[in-house]
């Protein structure tokens, strides 16, 4: 069995995002609106998630050898997913909060 390096997360939807959000900060020429940001995070976490389902569909078909980089791209995906769920409970909250605003 061949011992391969835990990948790191490198590839997270959230580095995309804040890189985003600097490229936005830092150039005033390009506008980059918050539903662009969002519409870009839920993307990047459907795509991992599709992804790790055809890493664990390959698994069972018996395709791939490496359990541990399935398990760690499910769980990459699990905690995606539910800082995703995060976020938008937080909007939420604010959503609510601005519309009990007196003016």
């Amino acid at each position: 069995m061949e011992n391969l390096p835990i990948e790191g997360f490198a590839s997270s939807p959230l580095k995309a995002i804040e890189q985003k959000i600097k490229e936005s900060i830092s150039s005033e020429e390009k506008s980059v609106s918050f539903s662009n940001i969002l519409g870009d995070l839920v993307q990047q976490v459907n795509a991992l998630d599709k992804s790790t389902g055809q890493s664990i569909e390959k698994l069972i078909a018996g395709e791939a050898d490496n359990i541990h980089q399935v398990m760690i791209a499910a769980e990459e995906a699990s905690l995606t997913f539910s800082l995703m769920m995060e976020i938008r409970n937080k909007l939420i909250e604010a959503y609510q909060e601005i519309m009990r605003m007196q003016i």
